[in-house]
């Protein structure tokens, strides 16, 4: 709680820092025309209120009334954010003509004059993005990933989708995704964390339980629990009924367990790492795991990809980190990875390990993607063919 708490005050802060700059900025922007700058006073101080108190309800386990408010907190977050890189960049180009000399003179009073007409785009700019970010969000994309194993195992096709996050997405854009999957055709489908954004209670009332059941995998459908279904009770609930809605939802949790599915390959799911105190070590679980079947670990966040390498898994499915979901977060996730090593998006392979972590299938705050796609992977399992070599 106590670092969740931590988490929510640096998204306060960092609201507080952009919507001030762009307010500094709009001040300066009007200087003879004020009533644009109190127009804009009088938008930000109630979104400003609303939005706040959207961010630490949070912390509450509320009902799903509570979601539009929260719908239209994280979309105004998601503008403030981009007038303040509008803004940064505006004076990025100001400053780079100050410290040019030749430009000083000529470049940096046009772009004095151009402000208003800047703002004036900016926000036409920002208005379209909130536009195609809400328009791109209900557009998946089908990504086929074929993975080789150096096992015996049958030709699978298995769809892999992870934070969902129901309660931001509609049942009936679920029931949407259900159709796409099942048009897939998949042998089982995996989902890998952050399913729920709203109480267990609200499943069935809400219709998602209803779409969930038309999922179609003769192996079985298979889940893990991600952050938020911490925060939301499905993993901290001892309520048995629980349980009973994943047997209703035809969905099997696996918590720090392992399963051998149909003889053909043993699937491992992981507590979530925000768990950390409570869920099993990896070779713990994986003890009664047979030797000579082909290993696929669920674990929601990539937090330890060598873990997996350690125990010989043949292949880590990991979501959590949504492809950033906004730009320009996708491009710092992956300059992060040049200097942490770690895996944000995308396939990689370590030894006999491999790893692919998804863009994920939903959103987090507001239903949007801006630079970075909803995802539905479809893993195409096949046994590594040995070629032999030629005879001289």
């Amino acid at each position: 709680m106590v670092l969740r708490l931590l988490h929510l005050c640096m998204i306060m802060l960092a609201y507080l820092v952009a919507a001030g700059y762009v307010l500094y900025r709009l001040k300066q922007t009007f200087t003879n025309k004020g009533r644009w700058f109190k127009a804009a006073c009088w938008l930000c101080a109630p979104m400003t209120v609303l939005f706040i108190l959207v961010l630490f309800l949070r912390l509450f386990n509320l009902g799903s009334w509570f979601l539009p408010f929260q719908t239209v907190a994280y979309l105004w977050l998601t503008a403030v954010m981009y007038a303040a890189l509008f803004a940064v960049a505006f004076d990025a180009l100001r400053l780079l003509a100050y410290l040019i000399k030749p430009l000083r003179k000529r470049v940096l009073p046009f772009l004095n004059s151009a402000r208003p007409c800047y703002a004036l785009v900016s926000v036409l700019c920002v208005i379209g993005l909130l536009g195609y970010g809400l328009y791109h969000f209900t557009q998946p994309k089908v990504v086929d990933l074929t993975v080789e194993v150096d096992k015996p195992v049958p030709d699978l096709n298995i769809v892999v989708v992870s934070d969902l996050h129901l309660g931001t997405m509609s049942a009936e854009r679920l029931l949407m995704h259900v159709d796409t999957i099942n048009a897939l055709q998949p042998d089982m489908v995996l989902m890998l964390g952050d399913q729920f954004v709203i109480n267990w209670r609200d499943v069935v009332p809400m219709g998602y339980a209803k779409a969930f059941r038309k999922l179609r995998a003769p192996m079985g459908v298979y889940a893990v629990n991600g952050n938020h279904e911490g925060y939301h009770e499905f993993s901290r609930s001892t309520d048995p009924r629980v349980g009973q809605l994943y047997r209703y939802l035809r969905v099997n949790l696996l918590n720090d367990t392992a399963v051998v599915v149909d003889g053909k390959l043993a699937l491992i799911g992981r507590a979530d790492s925000s768990r950390l105190y409570a869920r099993k070590s990896l070779p713990e679980i994986m003890e009664n795991v047979p030797d000579g079947l082909p290993t696929i670990l669920m674990d929601h966040q990539p937090a330890d990809l060598g873990q997996a390498k350690a125990c010989d898994v043949d292949l880590q499915l990991s979501g959590h980190m949504h492809n950033g979901q906004f730009f320009p977060m996708n491009l710092y996730q992956g300059f992060k990875s040049l200097f942490n090593k770690k895996l944000y998006y995308g396939y990689r392979q370590d030894g006999g390990t491999q790893y692919y972590v998804t863009a994920g299938l939903g959103s987090s705050g507001a239903p949007m993607r801006i630079g970075t796609d909803v995802e539905i992977t479809v893993v195409h399992l096949k046994q590594k063919t040995h070629r032999e070599s030629p005879v001289r």
